[in-house]
């Protein structure tokens, strides 16, 4: 009885007391791209953390056929990237961008996509190649305080910074 008290207790402290670990992201505001207007605390990744409105301005939600939600990217302002699995047989028409609020189904700027562009190698069976483009009906205003663009990186033919092809990419942690 002693050791299932002892393991009960020891569960409750690991429930109630958690690591600390905790990092504030800010950036340079003036910067083109990837940076928010608002600080933001960060401590983990599983189970997120509440974002403050302008936190993450690149960040979009998505309704798809008004029951769908689905999260993007503002790569440009006439441009977001999301998962191919979330717009995959359905029109342009139906697929409805929010930008400027860390809210579902709110933003400052609400648009519509005008074209669907999904890999040509995606998979439904095994999401290879799970990304596609929606190209925006009219541009978002980028000089809106919430809205931002996400950092791309520039590659050209003599450097090597993207991974080889075929390369597994894991957001997981151990």
């Amino acid at each position: 009885m002693k050791n299932l008290y002892n393991l009960i207790l020891v569960l409750v402290l690991f429930t109630v007391i958690r690591p600390s670990y905790q990092t504030t992201y800010s950036c340079n505001t003036s910067a083109s791209c990837g940076c928010s207007t608002s600080s933001s605390i960060l401590s983990r990744i599983v189970g997120g953390e509440s974002a403050t409105t302008g936190s993450w301005g690149w960040a979009v939600s998505i309704l798809i056929a008004n029951s769908y939600l689905c999260g993007g990217s503002i790569i440009s302002s006439s441009w977001v990237i999301t998962a191919a699995h979330c717009v995959l047989n359905f029109t342009a028409s139906q697929v409805v961008i929010y930008a400027g609020s860390s809210q579902r189904f709110t933003g400052t700027q609400t648009k519509v996509a005008s074209q669907i562009i999904i890999h040509s190698s995606y998979s439904t069976t095994t999401y290879l190649h799970d990304i596609a483009l929606l190209k925006l009906t009219t541009p978002l205003t980028m000089s809106d305080p919430y809205v931002r663009s996400i950092c791309m990186p520039s590659v050209n033919s003599t450097t090597s910074e993207w991974p080889a092809a075929g390369t597994t990419v894991c957001y997981c942690c151990d």
